[in-house]
């Protein structure tokens, strides 16, 4: 068994003949000119606004894990208080903002 050489009609050399001279058509692209510097980009609305979240989330400050540790530290001692008021004001809120939304 030969292993190595070019036989005719094997590999991607065929293929290419084929598909109608598509190797023509690679060359003319190699040898195009670069794109100008006038090109543009399109990006969609839906990528500006998840860079603009992604922007606003890298500015909120970390205090997020002071507020754990503190509640975590006032639940220990019995500190923590709950205002149910305002805790039955929150589900109320939340129900009517459910059932207007299911409404739609």
């Amino acid at each position: 068994m030969k292993v190595g050489g070019k036989k005719t009609g094997v590999g991607t050399d065929n293929y290419v003949k084929k598909a109608g001279g598509a190797g023509d058509q690679i060359k003319k692209a190699e040898n195009s000119p670069k794109p100008s510097a006038g090109d543009n980009v399109d990006i969609s609305p839906k990528a500006k606004d998840l860079n603009k979240a992604k922007t606003l989330l890298e500015s909120v400050p970390e205090l997020r894990g002071e507020i754990v540790g503190k509640l975590k530290t006032d639940i220990e001692n019995g500190n923590y208080e709950v205002d149910s008021g305002k805790v039955a004001e929150k589900i109320i809120e939340r129900a009517i903002t459910n059932a207007l939304s299911v409404k739609k």
